[in-house]
């Protein structure tokens, strides 16, 4: 496995980002610095609520630390966009005949979306 693909390789990477020290991230996860250097390096198995924690110190999402999906992500973009484009001209044909239909019985339409401000 490349290095740059492991957790702790990642968490170095951030923590000298922001220039912390090994002794800093210890204390503030509560652990001693050797446990701590267990971490960087892959000698001990991380939990999630231990990466969740070391994402907090380090003010960064946890997902910058987690591995790449071995499948991607299984969304594809372009599909994606296709589909709710056509979601919207579906949903919005109803409104636009609800429209209509209120104007002709006298009813006063009014468009509240526009007035989120």
């Amino acid at each position: 496995m490349n290095t740059m693909d492991t957790i702790g390789e990642k968490i170095r990477i951030q923590r000298l980002i922001k220039n912390y020290s090994q002794e800093y991230m210890a204390f503030m996860l509560e652990i001693s610095q050797p446990a701590y250097s267990n971490i960087e390096s892959g000698k001990t198995e991380i939990t999630l609520n231990r990466i969740y924690e070391i994402a907090e110190v380090l003010e960064i999402s946890a997902y910058l630390l987690m591995p790449k999906p071995k499948y991607g992500t299984g969304i594809n973009l372009h599909t994606f966009y296709h589909t709710l484009k056509k979601l919207g001209s579906l949903l919005s044909k109803p409104s636009q005949e609800k429209k209509m239909a209120a104007i002709q019985q006298g009813i006063v339409y009014r468009d509240i979306s526009k007035n989120l401000d």
